[in-house]
């Protein structure tokens, strides 16, 4: 009985689970991404990326956020990668990376983000031979609570029977709640 009054003491003392909830789409991929802030420019973000007639993909990683000046913001982290493919063999890596976010002074509503991730042969494992992930994407808040964006991602992997698959390649669409 005290353990589960701990645990319901617990939740109610805890502070709101998620941070933001994105989802971005074109017409063949569907991506869900959850990211949550858990202490001092820490966050955690888990995805799922689906594209039609090719498979899944899973990430889970932990960012830390900077400020390098009122304008621009940069991440710096690393993600555990997962890659269901429906063709080919599956395949895992951990990628490192980061990113950067530009807000010019003029206009606060706006924004400018890209992000690169990059999973060597070495941080690559089963038949997946290395791992790449770009994001460049222009976005705009509506409110404090509803960021629009759009842009282009291109995920990428070897493997050992194919070289350069992209795992999602083309424009996007989508939006960033935030709780």
């Amino acid at each position: 009985m005290k353990a589960k009054l701990l645990a319901l003491v617990t939740l109610i003392a805890s502070p709101v689970f998620a941070d933001s909830l994105s989802l971005d789409l074109n017409n063949d991929a569907l991506r869900l991404n959850y990211s949550h802030g858990f202490a001092k420019n820490y966050t955690a973000d888990f995805a799922w990326v689906h594209v039609k007639d090719l498979g899944n993909t899973f990430t889970g990683g932990i960012n830390l956020t900077q400020k390098l000046s009122n304008d621009l913001d940069a991440i710096i982290g690393g993600k555990a990668v997962f890659q269901q493919h429906d063709v080919l063999e599956d395949g895992t890596a951990v990628a490192v990376g980061g990113g950067l976010r530009f807000t010019p002074p003029a206009n606060r509503k706006v924004s400018i983000a890209g992000s690169l991730y990059f999973a060597p042969n070495v941080l690559s494992f089963g038949d997946m031979k290395n791992y790449q992930e770009f994001e460049l994407r222009g976005e705009y808040a509506f409110s404090d609570q509803l960021t629009g964006y759009a842009g282009y991602r291109n995920n990428q992997a070897d493997y050992d029977k194919r070289k350069n698959v992209d795992l999602y390649d083309g424009l996007m669409v989508g939006g960033e709640f935030h709780f």
